[in-house]
């Protein structure tokens, strides 16, 4: 009995005191983790509409918008300012790519043009679905309005409507895609009942 309650006794301590050690860590560093995470999501949302110095969250988004695949993949909103005059929206995204959720931070400016699109938390594949965050691919929003919907194609892209595929991650594609689409919806309809004029 005692050699098998002297072990039990050594662990449970070990335990206890890793326990402590990772509780105690915890409570250290939780606020530095938040206030780091914080000054993350604000540096996306001025990388993504530069001209703005300062962000006025929209609060009540829900039923400010129409569309539920919008209301899906939007979680925030935010008034891009500069010297309290709008310059344009950015809205934290949420998608489903092929390994998982993706967060996205997009800017549409008061000319409903994207402004900018920055990929944060992701699982996506290396070498494939991670293409997602390069130049090439995220540059091909730049620009686009409201005009026509957002299409995939596999070739070479003829209309500036269209997203050239990513060899190899269409899955991917299709969520950043339909994330842009769902920006450039939201940001149309928030300036139409804001009377916002381009």
């Amino acid at each position: 009995m005692r050699d098998i309650l002297k072990p039990s006794v050594v662990l449970f301590i070990i335990c206890l005191a890793v326990s402590t050690a990772l509780a105690f860590t915890y409570a250290v560093t939780k606020d530095v983790i938040e206030e780091r995470a914080k000054l993350d999501r604000e540096n996306a949302r001025r990388a993504v509409l530069s001209e703005a110095t300062a962000f006025e969250k929209i609060e009540d988004l829900e039923s400010l918008i129409g569309g539920e695949a919008a209301k899906d993949k939007v979680k925030e909103a935010y008034r891009g300012l500069k010297n309290e005059d709008f310059v344009g929206y950015v809205f934290t995204l949420v998608t489903k790519g092929y390994g998982g959720e993706m967060t996205l931070t997009i800017g549409v400016d008061k000319e409903g043009k994207v402004s900018g699109v920055k990929i944060g938390d992701n699982r996506e594949t290396p070498g494939l679905g991670a293409k997602a965050k390069e130049e090439p691919f995220i540059s091909q929003f730049l620009g686009l309005t409201s005009g026509e919907k957002l299409s995939i194609v596999k070739g070479k892209k003829s209309k500036p409507e269209e997203i050239q595929a990513i060899s190899g991650a269409t899955i991917t594609t299709k969520a950043v895609t339909e994330a842009v689409q769902a920006a450039i919806d939201v940001a149309a309809e928030l300036m139409e009942k804001e009377g916002v004029e381009k």
